[in-house]
């Protein structure tokens, strides 16, 4: 889904070159001299630290890249989580069980409907038949004057 993994062995080969072959304490050679040791007597040559900051930089390139690579495949496999749930969710609603379930609560909703309209008609052609106090009109109000209209204008 998102290509090939990095290698990772060659990548501690690229670590173990760029920090050089014995990154010992008390060893002062290559790139581990400023690691351990090393630190207690920094290097003085300018060019010697231009090379260490640019290989901790590609360091860090390199380590944002793949931080960028994981959070991607975490990212794919929760959208890939909720995806199957969702899915696995529609298939049990889809089973033969639910939908004679749902048939028969809708089965249950039509029947309760056309007896209450049933009832409804009933008492509608029955001479017992009263509109609700409810359904009152509502005295009008007197329509504003031209006089008034003009005042407030």
């Amino acid at each position: 889904m998102f290509g090939a993994m990095p290698d990772f062995n060659q990548s501690l080969e690229m670590f173990k070159t760029m920090w050089g072959n014995s990154p010992t304490p008390g060893d002062a050679s290559g790139f581990g001299a400023g690691i351990g040791g090393g630190a207690a007597m920094p290097t003085l040559n300018i060019e010697e630290l231009d090379k260490r900051i640019q290989d901790l930089k590609s360091v860090e390139n390199w380590l944002q890249m793949n931080m960028n690579v994981l959070r991607s495949t975490i990212q794919g496999l929760e959208v890939q989580r909720a995806t199957l749930a969702a899915l696995k969710s529609f298939s049990e609603a889809m089973t033969p069980e639910a939908m004679a379930e749902a048939s028969k609560a809708a089965q249950k909703a039509a029947n309760q409907a056309t007896q209450a309209a049933t009832d409804m008609a009933k008492k509608m052609t029955s001479a017992s038949f009263s509109p609700s106090k409810s359904a009152k009109s509502r005295p009008r109000k007197a329509p504003a004057t031209k006089t008034r209209r003009a005042r407030g204008s």
